[in-house]
């Protein structure tokens, strides 16, 4: 895990924040509780992929980004942001904090969360697969979301209710907000692996970026109609986009094992003994031969992409999805 000289600066500031909001004891206790459970998302995503898993301390290095500098500049854009729309509103509070949480807030957070995958050379050199992606950019999501988590159970929480306060909203929190962040990042993450192993154009982190913002929006907006069906909506979607980013970390495993093997043995066959290495492959094909099973191989689809996408979607998440955002624009325009 690598923490910098400056991203102990960011650490010593935003405690002494978090401790000025609410205390020391109840910074310690919603501490506690927001990562103890962010731990064990962590864990659960990583452990997603079975093959060539990515080395934990360095999955701890983009958890404290997202923890640590994520937050940080977050809390500085977001601010100037704010302040810029309010002044700009004619003083408008109630405009510029619609503005901020619903349009501002989701394109500073998930533009900071993910920079890591860039910044970091330990981060961006072990992004060598497409799952990769999908794993540090959930992990720079957890590290914001917990942080966040602490600085709403101390700042609404313990001031309207005391400790009691803060075990309520972190504890929602916990299966709602921390899970947004996982899954919003976790697209843009996917769009950065893409650019980094199939050398795609950047233009696909642009688009899963835009992605994550508006679901990242589409979220607050729900969080600020103040209802509560809309809040068991997000829950349960929160929770989807968990089993999603870990069942897409699983299938981009999978398929990536398919033909690892005809890799490994490219590689690491010694082309100087070619006597042994030919008779490698004289047995291999006796033993493929007599078994009737060939070595994997990377399988050209027979469907065609239209049918593969329909094949792959989640249409229980998609379809909940529709029904949220109908429901959610319903209810902000007051026909509910």
């Amino acid at each position: 895990m690598e923490i910098s000289k400056r991203q102990w600066v960011f650490i010593v500031l935003i405690v002494l924040m978090l401790v000025g909001v609410g205390g020391f004891w109840p910074f310690v206790f919603a501490s506690i509780l927001s990562f103890g459970p962010a731990y064990l998302y962590l864990k659960s995503i990583r452990n997603s992929e079975k093959k060539d898993k990515e080395p934990w301390s360095v999955v701890q290095t983009a958890f404290i980004w997202g923890a640590v500098s994520g937050v940080f500049y977050a809390l500085l854009l977001n601010s100037l942001g704010g302040t810029l729309v309010y002044v700009f509103s004619g003083n408008n509070e109630d405009l510029a904090f619609v503005f901020t949480v619903v349009l501002i807030a989701p394109i500073v957070e998930e533009f900071v969360k993910p920079l890591v995958m860039f910044r970091n050379s330990s981060v961006r050199g072990e992004i060598d697969e497409i799952e990769d992606g999908i794993v540090y950019g959930a992990a720079c999501g957890l590290g914001f979301g917990a942080t966040e988590n602490i600085l709403y159970g101390l700042s609404e929480g313990y001031v309207s209710s005391g400790l009691l306060g803060v075990l309520i909203v972190v504890t929602l929190r916990t299966v709602s907000s921390i899970l947004l962040h996982l899954t919003a990042t976790s697209f843009t993450g996917h769009g950065i692996s893409r650019y980094l192993v199939n050398k795609e154009s950047f233009s696909v982190v642009v688009k899963y970026y835009i992605f994550a913002v508006f679901i990242h929006a589409a979220w607050n907006a729900a969080a600020i109609s103040g209802s509560p069906l809309l809040l068991v909506f997000s829950i349960l979607l929160a929770i989807g986009g968990l089993e999603f980013s870990k069942r897409s970390i699983r299938n981009l495993d999978m398929e990536a094992s398919n033909i690892l093997p005809n890799e490994i043995r490219a590689v690491q066959e010694d082309k100087s003994d070619w006597w042994g290495a030919s008779n490698s492959k004289w047995d291999q094909k006796n033993i493929d031969r007599n078994s009737g099973v060939t070595a994997p191989v990377l399988n050209t689809p027979s469907q065609s992409p239209p049918e593969q996408w329909a094949s792959q979607m989640d249409w229980k998440s998609t379809i909940g999805t529709i029904v949220f955002l109908i429901f959610l624009g319903l209810n902000l325009f007051g026909k509910f």
